[in-house]
């Protein structure tokens, strides 16, 4: 009897052993599931976060090349590609400042040889156009200039004695102030190619931001310009250079 109440204790205490070796497995399994399944969740939210940041991290090549367009420069800042745009940006700076330089000293030039005329051509200055003061560089006084335009039937090109006369003390003068004159519009007739070169520099940076703006080319590809001088300083063209790295 004692025996067999022994055994019997045996048995339940395995089958206690036995199920609570079940029951922890089963916990574990489910442990190992539920891990799973957060690991795969995880994983998943990570991948739209990816995708969700290059979708929001990607640049428009469209608004690139309008922005370039607008200010050259522009389109590369906004597509984190500034390695590329200061040379743009830069070769906008020096383009105004040119403008503006040749511009101001053109003025100086063209301001010098007509007061050197008022001085020399004894004339009036209010009232006095451009044609005036081209007229006064190829005629000695307001006479001359009369008689040749009579002398061509130019009746509606005859100036007012009394308005506008002039009269060159000596020839050698009126030759100076012509020279003088001619001078400052070959420094004006410059301001065309600061405005090519404006254009120009314009539509290369677009160009230039559109292309590395390209997700597959942003990272292999370098686009810059120089201006290109002659041994006198002066301008004579402007090179692009382009490298794609493979």
């Amino acid at each position: 009897m004692q025996k067999k109440l022994i055994f019997s204790i045996n048995i339940i205490f395995f089958l206690i052993i036995t199920l609570q070796i079940s029951t922890a497995q089963v916990i574990n399994s489910n442990l190992r599931k539920v891990e799973l399944e957060q690991r795969v969740l995880y994983t998943n939210d990570s991948l739209e976060e990816k995708k969700m940041s290059d979708l929001h991290s990607q640049k428009s090549p469209g608004v690139a090349l309008l922005l370039s367009l607008v200010l050259p420069g522009a389109g590369h800042f906004y597509a984190d590609r500034m390695d590329v745009g200061q040379y743009f940006l830069a070769s906008e700076a020096t383009l105004w400042l040119g403008l503006v330089g040749i511009n101001q000293y053109g003025n100086y030039l063209k301001n010098d040889a007509r007061t050197f005329a008022y001085v020399h051509a004894s004339f009036t200055k209010e009232g006095k156009d451009d044609d005036f003061f081209l007229n006064i560089s190829n005629f000695d006084n307001i006479y001359q200039y009369n008689n040749d335009k009579l002398a061509r039937g130019e009746y509606n090109r005859l100036y007012d004695v009394n308005s506008f006369f002039w009269s060159w003390d000596n020839s050698s003068n009126r030759e100076q102030y012509n020279q003088q004159r001619k001078k400052s519009e070959r420094v004006y007739n410059g301001r065309v190619i600061f405005a090519a070169g404006l254009i120009v520099n314009r539509l290369l940076s677009a160009i230039s931001a559109f292309v590395v703006t390209q997700t597959s080319l942003k990272n292999n590809l370098s686009l810059n310009s120089e201006f290109l001088t002659t041994p006198r300083q002066k301008l004579d063209g402007l090179r692009l250079n382009f490298s794609l790295k493979f």
